[in-house]
């Protein structure tokens, strides 16, 4: 089965990165030199000739000031469609959503049991 690629959305990514690259101080060489790849490939990427490979989400990010979620969402519409985009989005939101719910539950129980700690100390 071939892969899913749609070069619109490697167009958007590469539309992104241009937008960002022109606000910061970051050359393509700059930001090829970040990501350990050639300035000819962040020259691919931004034209949409290449794929931009979720790996270099972070990094990219990170150099451009680009929010991560907002390019990360472009980069999978590469290679998912987009109703599969937004359930695979849900479904990180809902894990992340339960996640913090438990992380405060727990985090409440450790309070309630350092308090009890201290009140036998203090007896």
């Amino acid at each position: 089965m071939t892969p899913y690629r749609n070069p619109h959305a490697a167009l958007r990514v590469g539309q992104i990165m241009e937008a960002h690259l022109k606000k910061s101080e970051l050359s393509y060489r700059d930001l090829a030199h970040r990501l350990g790849v050639s300035d000819t490939k962040i020259v691919y990427f931004v034209t949409g000739r290449h794929y931009f490979p979720v790996e270099f989400a972070k990094p990219t990010a990170e150099a451009l000031g680009i929010d991560q979620g907002e390019l990360i969402y472009s980069i999978l519409l590469q290679y998912f469609p987009k109703a599969e985009v937004d359930a695979i989005w849900e479904a990180i939101a809902a894990h992340i959503s339960e996640q913090q719910k438990t992380g405060e539950e727990e985090s409440d129980y450790e309070t309630r049991e350092k308090q009890k700690k201290k009140r036998k100390k203090s007896r």
